[in-house]
């Protein structure tokens, strides 16, 4: 049987959410009953082991974005979260705009890197388009593909009678993006980007 003190070591790496030592710790005990003669016993503790590790990496690559968040106060009605799996492979894309779209998800992806060289990715674009032209997809598709939450604003709650009100409620939602990091969707953008010269501009 394997050792009291290799026991004692995977369930204390398993208590303290430490999966490499709790793999090592397997490992050890799969290595001493090899020694042992009990092949079988070894083997089998190995495929649990992969098949552990491969669920874990399935579960990180799903959840390792940001923690779930919801806005909450005042954002609650200007914003409303959600989570989406779209990717651009679910779209269909011209050459041309796909590859725009990697080179986004690329930058984001080496954000790091690109820091290393005091440069940074690019973190707004402009999507236009007729109604139904997928505008919104490519929202969700970026953010499916970063998973990072996908924050569309909500414009009843946006857009205020009074002076003022509508800027601060938009310094809201931008002081949010500063500590939240996700997708932002200004869908139709035009309800708040008014001609300057227009006679019910506030």
């Amino acid at each position: 049987m394997s050792t009291a003190r290799q026991i004692i070591a995977l369930i204390k790496s398993q208590i303290e959410g430490e999966d490499q030592q709790f793999y090592s710790a397997a490992l050890q005990i799969a290595a001493h009953e090899a020694r042992q003669g009990h092949g079988k016993l070894a083997q089998e503790i190995r495929e649990l082991i992969d098949e552990a590790k491969n669920r874990g990496s399935a579960i990180e690559r799903k959840n390792s974005a940001v923690p779930l968040v919801q806005p909450k106060g005042e954002l609650a009605n200007l914003l409303s979260a959600r989570y989406p799996e779209t990717k651009l492979s679910d779209m269909v894309l011209s050459s041309e705009l796909e590859t725009k779209l990697q080179r986004i998800l690329t930058e984001q992806k080496q954000r790091s890197r690109l820091q290393n060289y005091n440069l940074s990715p690019r973190r707004k674009i402009l999507l236009l388009g007729h109604p139904g032209s997928g505008k919104t997809m490519t929202a969700a598709a970026l953010a499916g593909e970063l998973q990072l939450p996908l924050m569309t604003v909500i414009y009843s709650s946006l857009i205020g009678k009074f002076m003022g009100e509508t800027a601060s409620r938009l310094q809201l939602i931008f002081d949010a993006m500063s500590l939240t990091r996700g997708v932002y969707f200004f869908d139709e953008f035009d309800a708040i980007g008014a001609h300057r010269n227009s006679a019910n501009d506030v």
